[in-house]
């Protein structure tokens, strides 16, 4: 551990919601996290579970000119410059409005409306126990699909993550799947992420790429499971958001 994580434990935890999404798969001109679920924009969700997490600050990464109204009442809002892609890029963006005495960063994506706040916590408390620089949420999913893949040592710590577009057949077979929010050391995390490169297939910087480059300079990366199912939908099309929807009613 870095000079400095000590503080980690007791210096408070902020978010960061990945909002900037088009979700071109919509075929609207309504912003992807302000598309409805129970009645509400999505985004008003994730805010919600953030607040009841404590997470403070609360920061929103949008899009230059885009309107969120009151679905980010509470929160600071940070413009994503439009020349980066990519959740790296986003948190990136996002991590200019916590100030340095923050010790812990959750990661939330704005497309995730059914994310609890006990989940929130679940993570926060699962890097903090570990000392790890890094904890992730994920779920055993019976037919994963498009999922990355999580690979978990008999300890319960991560052993890496794997995109399905990377994965070998050893991979494909795991059920156990990256999920939902993140959090990290606040200050490694500022240390970590301008060594995030671009996906030469993509053009995106992954999050994810955060886990191999802990890993790498063996550091640890902690896991925590989520096992509600339903917070694992992210809304990326109007299918998704029609099974959000039905989610909310069963919780209701």
């Amino acid at each position: 551990m870095h000079a400095g994580d000590a503080n980690a434990h007791s210096a408070g935890a902020a978010g960061i919601v990945m909002a900037a999404g088009k979700g071109t798969r919509f075929a609207s001109d309504v912003p992807k996290v302000m598309h409805q679920v129970a009645g509400r924009p999505m985004l008003a969700h994730v805010v919600e579970a953030g607040a009841a997490a404590c997470l403070e600050p609360l920061v929103v990464v949008i899009r230059p000119g885009m309107d969120v109204g009151s679905a980010a009442d509470g929160t600071v809002t940070v413009h994503q410059p439009p020349d980066g892609r990519g959740t790296a890029f986003a948190v990136e963006t996002g991590l200019s409005a916590v100030p340095c005495d923050v010790g812990t960063v959750v990661a939330l994506y704005g497309d995730s409306p059914l994310v609890r706040p006990a989940t929130v916590r679940g993570v926060i408390d699962a890097l903090q126990r570990t000392n790890a620089v890094a904890a992730i949420t994920w779920a055993d999913v019976p037919e994963p699909g498009a999922f990355g893949r999580v690979r978990l040592a008999e300890t319960g710590l991560v052993e890496g993550i794997v995109e399905t577009s990377d994965a070998t057949p050893d991979d494909l077979a795991l059920t156990t799947v990256n999920a939902g929010p993140t959090a990290f050391r606040a200050s490694w995390l500022r240390r970590a992420l301008p060594r995030v490169q671009p996906s030469p297939t993509s053009g995106e910087r992954y999050l994810t790429q955060l886990v191999d480059l802990a890993i790498e300079s063996g550091e640890l990366v902690a896991g925590h499971q989520i096992t509600d199912l339903d917070e694992t939908i992210g809304c990326d099309d109007l299918e998704r958001l029609a099974a959000a929807a039905a989610a909310f009613r069963r919780r209701a």
